[in-house]
């Protein structure tokens, strides 16, 4: 237990005061968040360009910073009410969508109100094009097309897949081929060491 300055007098553990964040390293943490880049949050903050990716890698292995902005993008997920269930749900509707669902029986593209809700989360962009007939003063409108451009389903499966770990990333790191080998030798080695 630590002792207050002057005093005989015992401090709690649990009231012994924590390290504070200084103004410049909370900024650092709010900044973070806007795009999860270190080394541009480092600079937004007001630090030096100088350095800027290793300082701001030092500033992100402290523990404090890290908890802090832990803390932030939990206070952000709470914000916004997400949670696992609701991303894996929404991801499943996008990997799920049935492009039939946006058409009626005659082939023709229904209005947004008449599509199922899913569908409608699943449209990141509606293009009209207008047709026409003839040209200069006998040009008439005699119609119009309809473009809808649904979310990348292919990137939903894969969410899905990455979240269910379904696919692993290999990484190769170079100068370690042999390796087993060598352990395996090594090993080997020991074992003898320990018979002598």
């Amino acid at each position: 237990m630590k002792r207050a300055q002057g005093s005989t007098k015992e401090i709690p553990p649990e009231t012994e005061p924590t390290y504070q964040l200084n103004d410049r390293q909370e900024l650092f943490c709010n900044e973070y968040l806007k795009d999860r880049n270190q080394t541009k949050a480092y600079i937004r903050a007001g630090y030096s360009e100088d350095g800027a990716k290793q300082n701001a890698a030092r500033l992100m292995s402290n523990d404090y910073i890290k908890a802090h902005i832990n803390e932030l993008i939990a206070e952000q997920i709470h914000k916004i009410k997400l949670d696992v269930n609701f991303i894996i749900r929404e991801l499943l509707k996008h990997a799920t969508v049935d492009i039939a669902d946006a058409y009626d029986e005659q082939g023709n593209l229904k209005p947004l109100n008449d599509m199922p809700e899913s569908l409608r989360k699943a449209i990141c962009g509606v293009e009209t094009d207008e047709l026409f007939d003839g040209r200069g003063a006998d040009k008439e409108k005699t119609g119009y097309t309809k473009t809808i451009k649904l979310t990348d389903k292919i990137k939903a499966i894969e969410l899905l897949g990455k979240h269910l770990k379904m696919f692993t990333d290999v990484h190769e790191i170079p100068g370690l081929e042999g390796l087993a080998e060598k352990i395996k030798a090594g090993r080997e080695r020991l074992k003898k060491a320990g018979q002598s």
